[in-house]
């Protein structure tokens, strides 16, 4: 897990010409490849009148899946994130934070402007704007009545009529559906940072920012994943129905 002095140090990219390249070629390939595994999965479980099984078909699959996960959050991911919660101020929390989220305006953005949102790209633009003056790491936007809201390309589908098809449970992605599954490679590929930069720094630059945002969204709900985890009498089934409210919810704003 990288320290939050490790993501201010990053601030300096150098912009490169965007361009397609036979690595990302090939990760395109092999996204199609996997979704197309999904959606084939999905039909072969599907019950004989072709209705879904309460929406997951899969889900002898996805609970191991689930299990998998849940080992390495009690494993790996608990354990530093309470160390993060316990050993880095607040302050410095928010400061990775805030980065976080600007990073992730360019994407937000776009969406906005595909879901034809206006009020809330101009918010989104003047969020990068304000924020980016000193990248990100003081939240000036929030003072001034621009709230932060997130926004991807699987609820874009889900804005312009695209149902979630089935439930899925992703390895160390956590859960997902199909339609979410395609917003996540297209928000990759869609995102400047995953672009910008040499090329030997680029790739861990995004992992990092990654794990970091894994860590600090763990950290920040630490107390309710464990009240979770162990109030919940069937706590895959639980987690599965917070995920499909909570992007209900999202798609709806």
């Amino acid at each position: 897990m990288q320290a939050a002095e490790h993501l201010m140090s990053v601030v300096n990219l150098k912009a490169r010409p965007v361009r397609a390249t036979v690595t990302h070629r090939r990760w395109a390939r092999v996204a199609s490849a996997l979704f197309g595994a999904f959606l084939l999965g999905a039909c072969a479980s599907a019950t004989s009148d072709g209705a879904l099984d309460n929406g997951d078909p899969l889900e002898p699959l996805n609970r191991v899946v689930f299990a998998a996960n849940d080992v390495l959050d009690q494993v790996v991911l608990r354990p530093v994130s309470y160390v993060y919660k316990e050993a880095v101020p607040d302050p410095i929390r928010d400061v990775v934070r805030n980065f976080l989220r600007w990073l992730k305006s360019p994407v937000i953005l776009a969406n906005d402007l595909m879901q034809a949102d206006w009020d809330h790209a101009k918010v989104t633009s003047a969020r990068f704007l304000v924020n980016g003056a000193l990248f990100g790491i003081v939240e000036a936007a929030d003072g001034l009545g621009l709230p932060y809201r997130e926004e991807d390309f699987g609820q874009t589908l889900g804005v312009h009529g695209v149902q979630e098809g089935a439930y899925l449970m992703l390895p160390l992605l956590g859960p997902s559906n199909v339609r979410d599954t395609t917003g996540l490679v297209v928000d990759y590929f869609m995102d400047p940072f995953t672009y910008l930069g040499e090329r030997d720094f680029r790739r861990p630059f995004n992992i990092g920012r990654r794990v970091v945002r894994a860590v600090d969204f763990r950290a920040e709900n630490f107390d309710r994943i464990d009240d979770l985890r162990s109030d919940s009498i069937d706590f895959y089934a639980k987690v599965r129905s917070i995920y499909r409210q909570q992007r209900k919810a999202a798609v709806n704003n």
